[in-house]
């Protein structure tokens, strides 16, 4: 046996041995429990940055992988605490309705959940990946776990797809700036229209996308640019007419006349047993013997015309509303409405425009240009090709139209020519046999030639002006060529009683 004193030494020992293992296992931290294989000089991985929300036009998108979380060892406490203070904002995913994102991870999937399955829709694809797809508008999470213990959670906005409202919205207010966003199923507008008219539009079209439209359009009403055309309406119509024909007729106990029938030729009347002849159109030359009872009428006509129409009119519009001018008339034009059974069919009257018709509408472009659409009209009665219906002469119209849409620059001019019309009517009449005989057969002939030209030229300048923010000074009167009646002058010369 140890005597007491060495006893005494081995108690102390042991005591000092407890103390040690007590102080010991105060300073290890709490959950400080080594991952198998981790060593001590390992560092915890940073976590997943968040996700950048899905655009518009990518119909599908990966997300990176999930970055796992390891125990932290005692030289590594102060990064994994950072490392969890990051983890507690979860990731925001954003898609639009009727898209799909696809979201890795680095270890094979244990289970996927997904908190509003009426806003989202999960399928695994394989083990290391999930996709998502958005059925409806509005917020999910979904939650995602490895087979290592690891989790990872998103938060997902379900937005409504506003990519058809946007071109419906530059379709229907081509002039204005309306910026659409989309919040789940609500739809935010702003931008800046010129009217209220074009706000409510604006809206309405909103509403077939989402019943939520949160309207924040500012109405400007801005002055839109006027544009002034001036137009030159230049027609001109040479005709040329060349007429030869003769009748021949005699008087007496026998009567008698050779005619080609294409100019008017005498009528005989018997009075008290003696022949008379009516001559209705003496042409030009006319001679009868008396003495013989022989006569003649000869037409021999050369006819040259020119008609000149120039039309000037100045219109001036608003950017994009049409402009119209007519300078002419409307004349008087029955058409017969058919009546009931046993009714008589009824005339009513419809007048008919004709003369000088422009009608334009100008668009102003972001660059400067102007985009014109033109319409010019020139028409006019034409009596040669009338109709007469119950003794009624039924003038048909002659008409000229052109139609075109250009672009110009301000102060610059198109014009529209080559628009002809050439007629030649060539008549011949003449009696068999004897109208082929040289010299005398000219007798018994009868030819009419007539030829015209009809030119159009329409000149349009159009410009771009500001008139309220231009000169103030009244145009000038016109100058008459006679004076006006003064009224002074007029009752000072008045004679007083």
């Amino acid at each position: 046996m140890l005597p007491l004193a060495q006893w005494k030494t081995v108690f102390a020992l042991i005591g000092l041995l407890l103390a040690l293992s007590s102080l010991s296992a105060q300073n290890l931290p709490a959950g400080a429990v080594a991952a198998p294989g981790a060593s001590p000089t390992s560092s915890a991985p940073a976590t997943a940055p968040t996700p950048a929300p899905a655009s518009d036009s990518a119909a599908q998108m990966h997300v990176a992988p999930l970055a796992l979380k390891v125990a932290a060892t005692p030289e590594t406490t102060h990064a994994a605490s950072q490392a969890d203070s990051a983890a507690d904002q979860t990731p925001i995913l954003r898609l639009i309705v009727g898209r799909s994102l696809f979201v890795d991870v680095p270890d094979k999937l244990r289970r996927v959940y997904v908190s509003n399955p009426l806003v989202l829709d999960a399928i695994t694809s394989s083990p290391l990946e999930v996709v998502i797809t958005a059925k409806s508008a509005g917020t999910s999470s979904l939650v995602l776990w490895t087979m290592t213990g690891q989790k990872k959670m998103f938060t997902v906005l379900a937005d409504v797809d506003v990519a058809g409202l946007r071109e419906a919205l530059v379709q229907a207010l081509p002039g204005d700036q309306v910026e659409v966003e989309a919040q789940q199923a609500r739809i935010h507008l702003s931008g800046v229209v010129e009217s209220d008219a074009a706000a409510d539009e604006a809206a309405r079209l909103a509403t077939v996308y989402s019943k939520d439209v949160v309207n924040s359009l500012i109405v400007d009403a801005r002055h839109l640019p006027q544009i002034q055309l001036q137009v030159r309406i230049a027609e001109i119509d040479r005709s040329k007419l060349n007429a030869f024909g003769i009748n021949l007729f005699s008087l007496g106990n026998n009567s008698g006349a050779a005619t080609t029938g294409q100019f008017a030729p005498p009528s005989y009347q018997t009075q008290n047993g003696t022949n008379n002849a009516v001559i209705s159109h003496f042409l030009n030359l006319f001679y009868f013997n008396f003495a013989h009872g022989v006569g003649a009428t000869i037409k021999d006509l050369q006819n040259k015309g020119i008609l000149e129409i120039l039309a000037e009119p100045n219109l001036t519009t608003i950017h994009g509303r049409p402009a119209r001018f007519l300078a002419g008339g409307e004349f008087p034009y029955p058409i017969v409405q058919p009546g009931g059974v046993g009714s008589v069919p009824t005339v009513t009257v419809q007048f008919r425009p004709y003369g000088v018709k422009l009608e334009f509408t100008p668009f102003v472009n972001s660059d400067g240009t102007i985009r014109l659409k033109v319409a010019p009209e020139v028409s006019a009665l034409d009596y040669t090709n009338q109709v007469v219906i119950a003794g009624y002469a039924l003038p048909a119209i002659s008409t000229r139209r052109a139609e075109t849409e250009v672009e110009l620059k301000d102060g610059q001019s198109f014009g529209i020519s080559g628009i002809l019309d050439h007629r030649t009517t060539d008549t011949l009449s003449k009696i068999p046999g004897i109208g082929d005989i040289p010299v005398l057969g000219q007798l018994f002939r009868s030819k009419n030639l007539d030829r015209s030209t009809m030119e159009l030229v329409v000149i349009v300048t159009p410009k771009i002006i500001d008139p309220l923010n231009g000169p103030q000074t009244p145009p000038a009167t016109p100058e008459m060529p006679a004076p006006f009646l003064q009224q002074q002058t007029f009752d000072r010369n008045l004679p007083k009683n």
